[in-house]
């Protein structure tokens, strides 16, 4: 994955364009963009559920994350945004992703796995540390309203980490429709 074999795209870092949160009843919205991810290559599988196709099978994933961005944040009250740098990490944040698995088989008689629509559900055991740069009365508002509700940055590292889930998903969907299934599990024979 890392070598960007079969078109896969490297997870770590991992570079995300954008993400956005809005908190409408607070006025405030927080545009993350040119986003740097470290830390996904020693990610660990928590769990794994491999069901019968055409149901729902999972992997949770225990993660440790360093980000780093453009943080900007809006205000209903205010016409100029507030722009700051922000660097963040982010321990044991805890990933469990959902899919429906089905099967294929070519002309060939190779196997592969078809990995459908996945289902991404986030869960921060703790609450993310962040500090901004440069030291300016913009980062210093930026940070007041950070620390006072703490919602928003949870909400800022869960897309953050969504959108890193997604790229990991994209890179098992296209292993698993390129490599036939006999390379990477054994086959069990059932005598009817």
């Amino acid at each position: 994955m890392e070598a960007g074999h079969m078109g896969m795209k490297p997870v770590d870092p991992a570079l995300i364009n954008s993400v956005v949160v809005a908190m409408p009843e607070k006025g405030v919205s927080m545009l993350l963009r040119n986003i740097n991810v470290t830390g996904a290559k020693w990610t660990k599988l928590a769990d794994r559920i491999l069901n019968p196709f055409g149901t729902k099978s999972s992997v949770k994933f225990l993660s440790d994350l360093h980000v780093t961005g453009e943080l900007t944040m809006s205000m209903a009250r205010l016409t100029t945004p507030f722009i700051a740098s922000i660097t963040m990490d982010m321990q044991d944040v805890q990933s469990n992703i959902t899919y429906v698995l089905t099967g294929q088989s070519t002309f060939n008689n190779d196997d592969y796995f078809i990995i459908g629509p996945e289902r991404i559900a986030v869960r921060n055991s703790r609450m993310p540390t962040f500090f901004l740069q440069p030291d300016t009365e913009e980062t210093r508002i930026i940070e007041l309203v950070l620390q006072t509700n703490q919602s928003i940055l949870d909400h800022l590292a869960n897309e953050v980490v969504v959108a890193l889930m997604r790229n990991v998903v994209d890179n098992f969907r296209l292993f698993a429709s390129r490599v036939p299934i006999k390379h990477y599990y054994q086959y069990v024979q059932t005598n009817p």
